[in-house]
């Protein structure tokens, strides 16, 4: 049994080789883990990092052969970690499936506690139309989901394949979730998950220390709106944002909307789709895209942009906790946003975070006008988005992590 005092907690986890570039993106469950591990040391957590390659290359038979390489590289140096340290935990600290697999084979293995910590359900970004087949995943129903235009039918075959393993092992018995909001609880189990799931509160922080709160003077603001996702992703908002721009423009023709994100590699597609739909209703003066899709941009380019705006419009059909909506709300901006379980649970006690009912593109319009009408109006609901944001700490995140796993540890 372990206290919460100042014994130490030595958990093993498993990270892509991309782990910290992924994060100057952003990267949302990644960017997560990155400040967890930042600051653990303040928490008496003490993390082994053992990271591993995560994509298939092409051609496809030598992408699979260095990604098997890899993962099995990155067992034996688990196995040789928990043989020399005291390891207490074994941590897939994201839904990735083979952090999932590895995570499990080792503390199996080794017969330490396995973790996992899910961001949302697993799934969501990779496949594409996510469906239960009673209670249970079934591989046929995860094949025909995960196939995208353009894919190979072996690299489908494959990814399903993986993913199916990685849900049986995360839906065992023995296996111990933390996930963020109750609202992802609810959705396992639909997955008939049977180990114990344990939701935190708060489960991000807001990195209000990284971002500069020095409200910007209003002749320096850039755009009257800026949009941002880690993914172009149609369940973002990445095209409902720009029909909810066309009815900001009908009422005030000058109106500039900033979007900011990068294209998945999975749908390249997305950004000539984006760039049809601002032609095809004649907002290629009001709408911008200020970076390279398939590049994206850093967190502090990002936030520069953001103080340069004057609201934050997030209109995303599917989210648990968008680190996205805390960095704006510390630049100062107020949020439009839909209703999303995830997003009201995160987010809905802000002032500065207006909601509206998915998919109501007329009505988030009418707000981001009132918003952008009234000067007063504005400066009050930023100076409640930077309070906000400044009493939701990392550091308050990392002390409940260390609770959590206490919790698992001691049962």
């Amino acid at each position: 049994m372990i206290s919460n005092s100042d014994n130490k907690i030595s958990v093993l986890a498993y990270v892509p080789s991309w782990f910290e570039h992924y994060c100057e993106k952003g990267g949302g469950g990644w960017l997560r883990f990155k400040k967890i591990h930042e600051l653990a040391p303040e928490a008496n957590i003490n993390y082994h990092l053992v990271r591993f390659k995560l994509e298939l290359q092409r051609p496809l038979i030598v992408g699979v052969s260095l990604m098997f390489g890899s993962l099995v590289k990155a067992l034996f140096q688990s196995l040789k970690i928990i043989k020399h340290a005291k390891i207490h935990l074994v941590l897939s600290p994201n839904e990735i499936p083979q952090t999932i697999i590895l995570a499990y084979l080792s503390s199996k293995i080794t017969r330490r506690r396995f973790v996992v910590f899910l961001n949302s359900v697993p799934g969501y970004g990779q496949i594409d139309s996510f469906k239960f087949e009673g209670k249970l995943t079934s591989y046929p129903v995860l094949l025909k989901a995960m196939r995208h235009a353009g894919q190979s039918w072996a690299r489908t075959v494959l990814e399903a394949f993986v993913w199916y393993i990685a849900f049986s092992m995360f839906r065992s018995s023995e296996t111990r979730i933390l996930c963020l909001s109750p609202t992802v609880a609810s959705e396992l189990s639909e997955l008939n998950v049977k180990g114990r799931i344990i939701p935190i509160y708060p489960g991000n922080g807001i990195d209000y220390r990284g971002v500069p709160l020095v409200t910007l003077k209003a002749d320096e603001n850039r755009f009257d709106a800026i949009y941002a996702t880690g993914n172009f992703h149609p369940q973002k908002g990445i095209f409902e944002v720009v029909n909810i721009w066309v009815n900001v423009v009908k009422k005030n023709p000058g109106a500039k909307l900033a979007i900011a994100g990068m294209v998945h590699h999975t749908r390249p597609e997305v950004i000539d789709e984006l760039n049809s739909l601002i032609r095809d209703l004649g907002l290629h003066l009001n709408v911008s895209i200020i970076c390279d899709p398939f590049k994206g941009m850093t967190q502090k380019e990002l936030w520069k942009e953001m103080k340069r705006s004057k609201i934050f419009l997030y209109p995303s059909r599917k989210d648990v906790w968008p680190l996205v909506i805390g960095e704006a709300l510390a630049c100062g901006l107020p949020v439009i946003a839909y209703n999303l379980p995830g997003i009201n649970y995160a987010y809905g006690a802000c002032p500065a975070v207006c909601l509206q009912n998915v998919g109501d593109v007329e009505g988030a319009a009418k707000t981001a006008i009132k918003l952008l009408s009234d000067d007063s109006l504005l400066r009050n609901l930023s100076h409640k988005a930077r309070q906000y944001a400044a009493n939701h700490s990392w550091t308050h995140v990392v002390e409940l992590e260390r609770k959590a796993y206490l919790t698992i540890l001691n049962n």
